[in-house]
Parts: C-alpha cells; sequence; structure tokens
C-alpha cells in the first residue's frame, strides 16, 4: 500500500495505491474544499513502452475506459500528460505535527477487518513484531510496531471492521533498563 498526497491544478488529495498482481486499486479523497465524492477505480497496465503507459480503468459503476498516460518526474513535480492533456502534479509532504495515527499510535492503512490481535496491554514489544493481523480484499495485513516499545492500549476488538487512518494500538516507550527500583 503506498498512501501520498498531491496538488494537482491547486486541489489538495490523498491518494492510496495498492497492488494485486497486474491489478492496481487506487482510491482519492475528495478535493479539498471541494463537494465531490472522491474517486475508486481498479486499474491494469495494458502496456508499457518506457514512460508511457496504456491503461484500462474499471470504474465502480462497472464501466471500462482505456487511457493513454506519459509522465515525468523531478523531485516531487510530476509532469503528466493524460490523453494528450497536460497536468502537472506536486507530492504534498506534511512537516511536524501528524495526526494521532502517527503519534504513537498505530492504524490500518486501508479499510479492513480485525482477523487476530496478537498482543495485550502491557506487552513489551520490539520493531517488526506482528501486533495485529487485518483482512482486506482477500489480502491479510499486518501491522507491525514501527519500533521497540510497551502496548499502552488496544483500540480496536476481534472481528471489528475498522476504518483507514483510525488508530488500532497506541505504543508507549520502553522503559529504559536499570530504571527498576527496588
Amino acid at each position: 500500500m503506498t498512501q501520498f498526497r498531491l496538488a494537482i491544478d491547486g486541489q489538495e488529495r490523498a491518494f492510496e495505491v495498492s497492488q494485486q498482481g497486474e491489478q492496481l486499486h487506487v482510491s482519492a479523497s475528495p478535493a479539498e474544499g471541494d463537494g465531490d465524492a472522491g474517486l475508486t477505480a481498479e486499474v491494469r497496465v495494458l502496456h508499457r513502452d518506457g514512460p508511457r503507459l496504456l491503461l484500462e480503468i474499471a470504474w465502480p459503476d462497472g464501466t471500462t475506459e482505456r487511457v493513454h498516460v506519459a509522465g515525468a518526474r523531478q523531485g516531487d513535480r510530476r509532469q503528466l500528460w493524460v490523453e494528450g492533456r497536460g497536468l502537472t502534479a506536486e507530492r504534498v509532504r506534511r512537516r511536524g505535527g501528524g495526526s494521532a495515527a502517527t503519534q504513537g499510535s498505530l492504524a490500518a492503512a486501508i479499510p479492513a477487518v480485525v482477523s487476530q490481535i496478537l498482543i495485550a496491554p502491557g506487552d513489551a514489544v520490539a520493531a517488526g513484531d506482528k501486533l495485529i493481523l487485518l483482512e482486506s480484499m482477500k489480502m491479510v495485513i499486518p501491522i507491525v510496531a514501527p519500533r521497540d516499545g510497551v502496548v499502552a492500549r488496544v483500540l480496536c476488538a476481534l472481528g471489528e471492521s475498522v476504518p483507514a487512518g483510525v488508530p488500532l494500538i497506541e505504543l508507549a516507550d520502553a522503559p529504559a533498563a536499570g530504571n527498576n527500583p527496588g
């Protein structure tokens, strides 16, 4: 799963792209300050010739279309040509702050169902340990510890449907070695 934000023609959108084989699942949030509902599509690359692609896009209403796309990237800036129409996009990188999902808690990247909870409050975990297993679109998605720590709270339940970005676990810093009162 890849998540990023793009400013396209001055409108900022959040994108999520996941891949299963040759198929891409793409979803975009509504443009900020816009009343649209966002978009979701399944995309297949039919042909690739350097920076040029022929894509087949399947929309939720069952319609499909083939689109010629070409692009160039320089740093965070992207120049795209979609069916000959030029489009400029710039990747938006957030600095500091962050949401609750990024400050000591762990969240699902996509909507999913909690299939296993492998930890409990008070458990010490190491970076890379699997904490929760989620299921979405017939995939098992592990939520892993990004750092060493102690599970402060588990914020979900077995079998619960969880939306993207909602914290599932709060992780506290591990106690420093040798700080055992006694």
